[in-house]
């Protein structure tokens, strides 16, 4: 977990450099982390499902030994095209590594001990986002940018090694490779790539341009298709009986909301600190550390709180913290007050650490003997679709409120655009709120 989150946030602050040193333009250089994205969200259905059908140990071996070989070849890139394309296969060993992380938890860990060990899990995730683009800023200042990949080398190697030593193998499943559902795995990846490269284009030109609609209608035929398949399919990757499952859709469903508003804060909020508080770079990292050090701090102790309370319960205080909390940024924002900036991300990182911990386990308890990889898989894919809706439709709304990324807005309408941008978070929580709410309530009755 600390290796795939490190790597999804360290480029970030290096592609400037990597530009330059490529003499490429933004859009081009933008695709280094369009891959990645691309290649860890459109597969993860499919490496769940075979780390239930192959082991989860083999797999998330060859999560490992793809990111380390990915990594090593972008390390020693020497063109821009060479570099995506490695970016690709660092993202299916990704890909691997996420699909059956959770998996590997609660199908081998101690039923008392799941709990606290999803909340370490989110722990690592939230010091992998913390340090990844301050990192990748140092080793590149320092070093080259070469090296925050090279540096994956020798960790990946060692992790090889420990998941060798010490994760359970699994008795072999029946399968034949002739039996794998490949054209529902490549319904799935191009339904994918279509919805990732629709929100990308909603980035670059609005809400007018025609483009992004056409890829849009094209990913909802992909997935109309795939769905299809996966009806008819001997061996489908996508267990459909998983969304009979009442509680697991609804518990799907509010992780989907809660992390699209979380994804869009952590995207929106560093411009708001740099261009309308006026913080230098060093302190914006400064300041977003407040929410990662409240998930470090946070997410273990909810975890272990899981183990012994109904984590339905703490998902749904978590909600209601959240939706109090962008609501008071709602509210402040025009004020472009530091304090007030820093109360609401210390509640945005309380809301956090206490949300994942227990809604993963939630989810993960509802996988039958078997399950695991297929559940944890489509847990992930829910998470990582978060990332590009909250990113889409917080910039959305911010640059139609403001009239465009080439718009010269006041510090009023800047407001009025975080305004209006973190009121979508607040609606997003809230109906995981309700939704989870009534789930309580039915099940009470």
């Amino acid at each position: 977990m600390l290796m795939v989150k490190l790597d999804a946030y360290i480029v970030n602050i290096s592609l400037p450099t990597i530009a330059q040193n490529f003499n490429c333009s933004r859009d081009i250089v933008s695709l280094v982390l369009l891959a990645y994205l691309v290649a860890s969200t459109s597969t993860l259905l499919l490496f769940g499902t075979l780390g239930d059908r192959l082991g989860l140990k083999k797999i998330f071996i060859l999560g490992f030994v793809c990111f380390t070989v990915g990594s090593l070849l972008c390390g020693l890139s020497q063109d821009i095209a060479f570099l995506i394309t490695a970016r690709f296969i660092q993202g299916l060993g990704g890909s691997m590594l996420v699909a059956n992380c959770m998996a590997i938890v609660g199908r081998f860990m101690p039923q008392e001990s799941v709990g606290r060990s999803y909340g370490i899990l989110i722990t690592i995730s939230a010091v992998g986002v913390s340090v990844g683009a301050p990192l990748g800023g140092i080793i590149t200042f320092y070093l080259s940018w070469h090296w925050i990949f090279l540096i994956n080398i020798p960790v990946g190697l060692l992790a090889i090694w420990f998941t060798h030593r010490f994760v359970p193998s699994e008795e072999k499943l029946p399968f034949s490779i002739r039996e794998f559902d490949f054209p529902g795995a490549l319904l799935a990846l191009s339904a994918f790539t279509c919805l990732i490269l629709a929100f990308n284009s909603f980035d670059n030109s609005g809400l007018t341009g025609i483009i992004p609609y056409i890829i849009l209608v094209s990913a909802a035929l992909f997935f109309g298709l795939f769905i299809l398949r996966e009806r008819r399919a001997e061996n489908p990757i996508l267990d459909l009986s998983l969304f009979k499952i009442r509680p697991l859709v609804i518990a799907l469903i509010a992780s989907l909301f809660v992390w699209t508003a979380s994804f869009g804060n952590s995207y929106m909020m560093p411009f708001y600190l740099e261009r309308d508080l006026g913080f230098t770079p060093n302190w914006v990292g400064f300041f977003i550390l407040i929410s990662s050090g409240m998930i470090m701090i946070i997410s273990p102790l909810s975890g272990k709180m899981s183990d012994r309370i109904n984590p339905l319960k703490l998902s749904i205080i978590a909600m209601i913290l959240g939706v109090a909390g962008y609501l008071f940024f709602c509210f402040t924002v025009s004020r472009f007050d530091i304090l007030l900036t820093i109360i609401f991300l210390f509640m945005g990182g309380i809301t956090i650490g206490l949300f994942a911990s227990p809604n993963n386990k939630l989810i993960m308890g509802m996988a039958v003997e078997g399950k695991h990889g297929i559940v944890s898989a489509t847990t992930n894919t829910f998470s990582s679709m978060a990332a590009v809706l909250g990113v889409s439709v917080f910039q959305m709304i911010f640059s139609v409120t403001t009239g465009g990324d080439f718009a010269h807005p006041t510090p009023a309408e800047n407001a009025a655009g975080f305004r209006n941008a973190y009121f979508a978070g607040v609606l997003l929580v809230l109906a995981a709120l309700i939704l989870s709410w009534i789930y309580r309530k039915q099940k009470r009755d």
